[in-house]
């Protein structure tokens, strides 16, 4: 997948928060985007080759003046998140995304106050390729086909509502189209796709609807600036199936039969050993008070 690659600076047009005549005084430069290398195909596979990622940075003159920001910060457009800027010793702002996964990509806004308190601000541009968003209770595993991974089988009983997730992130936002055994599925009627949720909801299901399902995303853009757009993809298998899920049920009734035989096994054997240790016991008795016993003085 992708590698480090180094993001040229470049001019940028930002807009400073005042009148035009203060706009006009000033000149902004920044990285106009950067690309984030996390996972590889989900959120829990992490390359270990990969680089470190990048950076943001914006940056303000006047003339041959290049301000020290007296205060800057970055925010994510998506959930509106803000993020202090580093600012450093070449007076530039800086938002460094250290080896921050696919979350981390997104529309930035950059926001720099000069020394007369106009605040300066321009958008700026974090790319990822599409990855799975997975964690440790949803495990996936990687496929043999390329940029493929697979998930544990979705159960529906007959009737009710199937849900296939496919929580597929990056930035550009991927598309994401769908295929039923390697054939394109009719989002329609009973089958309806929640890109909020990343999930697939098939209603009332039936024998007919179980199958192989892949979800593929993809999205688009240059790797350098003003490179070529290259296109980027993750496909995601798993396989409907209709039923209630019980197969787990037939080793655990196993387990606890083997378990109560067991037990019933070495009780039996405690009992007997106690039983037999008791008539011996009884026995011993018998013999000791017989020999213990002392004739009588007009015994015969």
């Amino acid at each position: 997948m992708l590698r480090g690659t180094t993001i040229l600076a470049v001019l940028f047009a930002l807009y400073v928060q005042n009148d035009a005549a203060t706009s006009s005084r000033y000149i902004a430069m920044g990285n106009l985007q950067t690309v984030i290398h996390g996972e590889t195909l989900f959120s829990t596979d992490i390359d270990p080759d990969r680089q470190a990622t990048g950076f943001l940075w914006c940056q303000v003159r006047e003339g041959t003046i290049h301000y020290k920001p007296t205060w800057a910060r970055f925010i994510r457009i998506r959930d509106k998140k803000e993020f202090p800027a580093d600012i450093g010793q070449d007076n530039k702002a800086y938002l460094h995304f250290a080896k921050s996964k696919a979350e981390a990509s997104g529309k930035y806004r950059c926001e720099v106050k000069v020394p007369d308190n106009s605040i300066i601000t321009g958008n700026m541009f974090a790319y990822s390729h599409p990855v799975v968003k997975n964690n440790e209770s949803w495990p996936l595993k990687k496929s043999d086909e390329p940029f493929t991974v697979t998930g544990s089988a979705v159960y529906a009983s007959p009737e009710t509502t199937a849900r296939i997730p496919c929580p597929i992130i990056g930035y550009p936002e991927p598309n994401v189209i769908w295929f039923k055994n390697d054939f394109p599925l009719e989002i329609e009627g009973r089958v309806s796709f929640d890109k909020t949720s990343g999930v697939l909801s098939i209603e009332k299901v039936e024998e007919a609807d179980a199958g192989i399902y892949r979800c593929e995303g993809t999205n688009q853009f240059p790797v350098i600036i003003d490179g070529p757009e290259q296109e980027f993809i993750v496909k995601l298998k798993q396989e409907l199936k209709i039923g209630d899920n019980y197969g787990w049920m037939l080793p655990l009734a196993i387990i606890l039969i083997t378990l109560i035989l067991l037990f019933i096994i070495i009780f039996t054997c405690q009992r007997c050993a106690k039983y037999k240790a008791d008539q011996y016991n009884v026995a011993e008795r018998e013999r000791a008070l017989h020999n213990d016993q002392v004739p009588l003085k007009n015994s015969v």
